[in-house]
């Protein structure tokens, strides 16, 4: 009788123990639970707060820079936010290029003299009257602005986060950039605005413009092509805001090679072959 008591007893604890192994096993399971639901949440919550950050950063490309500040404002009562995205980095290039595009006042010799970045000086536009040269130069700027949003489409399309950086090229020009960053250096899609009021966009490589992309000059003028190592060569079109343009070959930010040269109505003014910026040999039976 005793033996069987005991026997019972025993199985009694045994599963004891077990339901007692049973309910931690089953607490535990459900605080992994509930921790892994915390991480998913978490994540969803970045990938919005990343998503509205971009969209605040498309403003800084069209030039919205007063709505930029008031948006990126909004978002620092989220620490968490603030200290993973240099908030208060984007709100101080913001306002600094603000204060660029207030204060940037462009006189006659402004718009002849561009910044030392790669402009082209077109001595067939040299005697146009200032009233000509003004008229032109706002109708290009409507031109530009439909190109600058597909630009500003191409670059949400990639995902950017919209990583900033500021750096100094080789020839002494700085730039203020937003896109693809790697190993702290411009990589990638990217936009970069300089302070005299000239922009890029297109492709990077260690801070260099390498690849496709487009540069806009102050006063209307316009690059659309191929760089390497920070200059133009390949193909590529420069075009002055009267309407003519160079399309062509290019090596070392120099016309170097076949290239035509079209006038305002869109007709071949001369063509052949280039040598640092120079027709030296025409090719006129094409022209």
């Amino acid at each position: 009788m005793n033996k069987a008591k005991n026997i019972g007893m025993i199985l009694l604890v045994v599963m004891v123990l077990i339901a007692t192994y049973g309910f931690f096993k089953i607490t535990s399971l459900k605080k992994e639970l509930k921790t892994s639901e915390d991480k998913a949440s978490g994540m969803f919550k970045k990938v919005s707060e990343y998503d509205e950050l971009l969209r605040i950063d498309s403003l800084l490309v069209i030039g919205e820079y007063d709505s930029a500040i008031n948006a990126y404002t909004s978002q620092l009562s989220d620490k968490d936010v603030e200290e993973a995205s240099g908030i208060q980095l984007r709100i101080d290039i913001a306002k600094k290029l603000s204060n660029l595009n207030r204060s940037q006042q462009f006189s006659e010799l402004d718009l002849t003299e561009k910044d030392s970045l790669d402009s082209i000086q077109n001595v067939r536009i040299s005697s146009i009257p200032r009233e000509i040269k003004q008229y032109d130069s706002l109708n290009f700027v409507l031109e530009k602005t439909k190109v600058e949003l597909v630009s500003i489409k191409r670059q949400l399309q990639r995902k950017s986060f919209g990583e900033y950086i500021t750096f100094t090229n080789k020839k002494g020009s700085q730039f203020h950039y937003v896109g693809e960053v790697k190993n702290n250096k411009a990589n990638g899609y990217g936009i970069a605005l300089l302070n005299t009021g000239s922009r890029y966009e297109g492709e990077w490589k260690d801070n260099q413009r390498h690849g496709e992309g487009n540069f806009y000059w102050a006063d209307g003028e316009h690059y659309s092509g191929n760089y390497i190592n920070d200059q133009r060569t390949g193909y590529g079109t420069y075009y002055w805001p009267n309407g003519e343009k160079y399309t062509g070959q290019w090596k070392d930010d120099k016309r170097n090679g076949e290239g035509v040269f079209y006038g305002a109505d869109n007709q071949v003014v001369t063509q052949g072959i280039w040598k640092n910026d120079k027709l030296v040999e025409e090719d006129k039976s094409k022209s």
